[in-house]
């Protein structure tokens, strides 16, 4: 560093930063900033003898008590001979002279953002504006630098919020994919399983499964390009963020010359700055799982399925033929017998089932909340339920109109790409098997629960909800599967 330079930073380094002249019997703090004491003592208004009020430090804000004022007498004794410095022949600030009128460089114009000679703050360039020391500027440019300092710590948060729900989605988005592909693999096995040998063969299986999971990675690949690009984009948004935070706290903290030195530029850059979001990606999975024919097959382990109205909730009116539920208007007088839900809109049906294969599809219409599935038959009617398997559940359920979810909140959200007004739930007792299919999506498959050793008797579940004003007030119905086509 040129010596003169060097001689002004260390001037700079031991000025107040309140007056920024010299410092006058320096003081330290608690948070290790040091200032003249009448300084300090007058921005805060507390005698000298202080009293135990609590303030904070002018530069970092930390919080400070004025009994513990530290006299810096070590300081004093430098900033004495770095005066005595400045006056020596051929040191001190003579190296920031005006190049034009050899004068010193010590007005600062505000209108321009430029440091200048008296001679040039005179010139008629400058006419009219604010001309003012150097030093009467520095402390209102601090001011500014931390305020952009402040926008840009704010825009860094907000960087990294949305940098963290990229991460969480692409996350997201893998296990999406990764259960859609097990999906198609345990569906297509199931049909083989069903068909027993018989035709279309097993050869053409594989080569439909093999379509439907091309059809997936490719799917994967260009959902994944576009969250890459948009992470590489938040990327470099932070990168550019933490290099004007880095340029912009070293101003602050620098000598008050190369503070100032084309500061209304970088104040302009820092204030215009806003945080781009990258364009949004759907995270909705295009790529069904679809089984050409697996309905027609499923369709022939139909189930004669009929709900049990003394297991209904009492805001729920089951039909005659108790094949539909709905949720009622008032609580109804129903004797409050073992088998009856007290809690929750639930029904069950009245078939138990303990052996066998069993299909049957339910009318959901455009209800923006029901559950469906099978539970045990020695569930807990009477206190708080969790629709999980380790619970005797096997439940999905739709909530808010968009919601689906597989059991609790354990299991991720389902993507459906189609909302299905019917629903097919097929059991598998002997291989511990249940899944669900949205039959308005030409049967696709919606969830199968990972296997789980049943402890008993199953019977049929089913959960209208509550009726919210006048929506959600259609029937959940039992379709019959007889003479369908």
């Amino acid at each position: 560093m040129d010596p003169t330079a060097l001689v002004q930073a260390i001037v700079e380094e031991v000025a107040c930063p309140i007056c920024m002249t010299f410092l006058k019997e320096p003081v330290s703090i608690d948070c290790g900033h040091t200032f003249c004491h009448s300084c300090l003592s007058g921005l805060w208004q507390v005698p000298a003898e202080s009293q135990n009020w609590g303030h904070t430090c002018p530069l970092c804000r930390a919080p400070v008590q004025p009994r513990n004022l530290r006299p810096n007498w070590q300081l004093a004794s430098v900033v004495e001979k770095v005066r005595l410095l400045q006056l020596c022949p051929g040191m001190g600030l003579k190296g920031d002279l005006c190049e034009l009128h050899r004068e010193q460089i010590k007005m600062f114009c505000k209108e321009d953002g430029l440091m200048m000679c008296e001679a040039c703050s005179q010139s008629p360039e400058h006419e009219g504006h604010s001309v003012l020391p150097m030093e009467d500027v520095a402390w209102e440019y601090k001011w500014k630098l931390h305020e952009a300092l402040e926008h840009l710590r704010k825009e860094q948060e907000e960087a990294w919020k949305l940098e963290v729900s990229e991460k969480k989605r692409t996350a997201h988005w893998k296990v999406q994919v990764e259960t859609r592909k097990q999906s198609i693999m345990w569906e297509f096995e199931k049909y083989r399983q069903l068909l027993n040998h018989q035709q279309p063969t097993g050869r053409q299986l594989e080569v439909e499964a093999a379509a439907a999971l091309a059809r997936l990675e490719q799917e994967e690949g260009e959902t994944m390009h576009k969250l890459e690009l948009s992470h590489n984009e938040l990327s470099q948004q932070s990168r550019v963020l933490w290099k004007m935070v880095a340029e912009l706290e070293e101003r602050y903290q620098s000598p008050l010359r190369w503070m100032l030195q084309g500061i209304q530029e970088v104040l302009n850059r820092s204030k215009s700055w806003s945080l781009q979001q990258p364009e949004p990606v759907s995270l909705e999975l295009k790529t069904d799982c679809h089984v050409p024919g697996l309905r027609e097959i499923l369709k022939t382990y139909a189930a004669d399925v009929r709900l049990d109205p003394d297991t209904a909730y009492s805001r729920l009116i089951v039909s005659e033929d108790r094949k539909c539920v709905r949720y009622g208007d008032s609580q109804q007088e129903l004797p409050d017998n073992p088998e009856r839900f007290y809690r929750y809109n639930i029904v069950l049906g009245s078939q138990c089932i303990s052996s066998g294969r069993h299909y049957w599809e339910v009318e959901v219409g455009d209800r923006s909340e029901w559950g469906l599935g099978v539970c045990t038959e020695n569930v807990d009617r009477k206190e708080v339920v969790y629709l999980s398997p380790h619970y005797g559940f096997w439940v999905i359920r739709l909530r808010k109109g968009t919601e689906y979810r597989a059991g609790t909140d354990k299991y991720p959200l389902l993507s459906l790409a189609v909302p299905p007004r019917r629903v097919g739930v097929f059991l598998d007792y002997e291989a511990q098997d249940i899944s669900f299919y949205n039959v308005t999506d030409n049967g696709s498959h919606i969830f199968t629960f990972p296997h789980h050793p049943f402890p008993g008797r199953l019977l049929p579940y089913f959960s209208p909800c509550y009726s919210i004003g006048a929506n959600n007030t259609a029937p959940l119905t039992i379709c019959s599967l007889d003479g369908e086509d």
